[in-house]
C-alpha cells in the first residue's frame, strides 16, 4: 500500500471526518427538502407552459347541430368559438358565450355549448319553428313562433303555413300576430289566408279563407280564442259556408247572398 493510501485510509477512519461527512449529507438533504417546492413549481411551470404550446390547448373542432334554417356557416360565422380558440378562452365561459351566438339570429330559440373530449366544441341550437308568412311587395316574410317578423323575404312559401294579407299598420300586424299564435296548432293549419278587411262598423275585422273552402270573418282582438270553436262548428256544416266569428257565432251558405 502507498503511502498516500495508507493516509487516506487512516483520513477516513478519523472520527472527526466522518462527523463533517455526516453533517454535510445532512445539510444536503435539508436543503433539498426546502428546494423541492421551488423545483415542483418549476417543473410545474414548464409542464403549463408546454399545454400552452401545444395543439390540446385549443379547440380542434366545432361541431354544430339541430339547426334548419340558420346555415352552419351563419353559426360558424357569428359563434365566438371557432377551430384554433384558446381553450383557456372558453372554459367557465359557455353559458355565456351561448347567450351571446343566440342574440345573433332571431331565428333561435336555444343555443347550448358544450366542450366534449377536452378540447371538441358541440353547438346545439333549437330553431324557433316558422307558423305563417306575411305577404307584401312580391315577397313572403317568415313569422316565427316567438312572434317575431323575419325582415328577409322568400319568393316560395313552404306550404302549409297561412298567410297573412293586406296589413299595413305595425300596431295592428303585432296585434293580429299575437292573436293568431293563441290558435291550436291543427286548427291553425286549417287556414289558407288570413286578410285585413276592415268595415266601418268593425275596422278590426279580419278574412280567414280555409283550405276546406270556408270562409270565416273574425275581429283582431278574439279570432285567436274564437277559432278554437272552429272544427266543431264545421262538422255540423252541409255546405261550404260563410261563418261569422265577430260577435257571437253564426253561419249561412255561400251560394246565399
Amino acid at each position: 500500500m502507498t503511502p498516500w493510501q495508507q493516509a487516506s485510509q487512516h483520513v477516513g477512519q478519523d472520527p472527526v471526518t466522518k462527523q463533517k461527512r455526516h453533517f454535510l449529507k445532512a445539510y444536503q438533504r435539508h436543503n433539498l427538502k426546502k428546494m423541492s417546492p421551488l423545483i415542483l413549481l418549476a417543473l410545474l411551470i414548464i409542464a403549463v407552459m408546454g399545454f400552452f404550446i401545444s395543439p390540446y390547448s385549443r379547440v380542434s373542432s366545432v361541431r354544430i347541430t339541430g339547426n334548419e334554417i340558420v346555415s352552419i356557416k351563419q353559426i360558424k360565422h357569428y359563434s365566438p368559438i371557432k377551430k384554433g380558440t384558446p381553450l383557456i378562452s372558453v372554459w367557465g365561459k359557455t353559458e355565456k358565450m351561448a347567450a351571446e351566438l343566440k342574440k345573433r339570429s332571431q331565428r333561435m330559440q336555444s343555443v347550448e355549448i358544450k366542450l366534449l373530449h377536452f378540447n371538441q366544441v358541440t353547438i346545439k341550437v333549437a330553431e324557433y319553428p316558422t307558423i305563417g308568412y306575411l305577404y307584401g311587395n312580391g315577397g313572403y316574410q317568415p313569422i316565427l313562433k316567438s312572434g317575431v317578423i323575419i325582415k328577409d323575404k322568400v319568393l316560395n312559401p313552404r306550404a302549409g303555413f297561412p298567410i297573412l294579407k293586406k296589413f299595413h299598420n305595425a300596431k295592428r300586424l303585432r296585434r293580429t300576430v299575437q292573436q293568431y299564435r293563441r290558435i291550436d296548432p291543427p286548427v291553425r293549419a286549417s287556414i289558407g289566408t288570413i286578410s285585413y278587411s276592415p268595415t266601418k262598423s268593425n275596422p278590426d275585422r279580419v278574412f280567414l279563407h280555409m283550405h276546406d273552402g270556408n270562409r270565416v270573418y273574425a275581429s283582431i282582438d278574439s279570432f285567436g280564442d274564437k277559432m278554437d270553436y272552429y272544427p266543431s262548428i264545421n262538422s255540423k256544416l252541409k255546405v261550404k259556408s260563410i261563418i261569422n266569428l265577430e260577435v257571437g257565432a253564426y253561419s249561412y251558405p255561400i251560394t246565399k247572398k
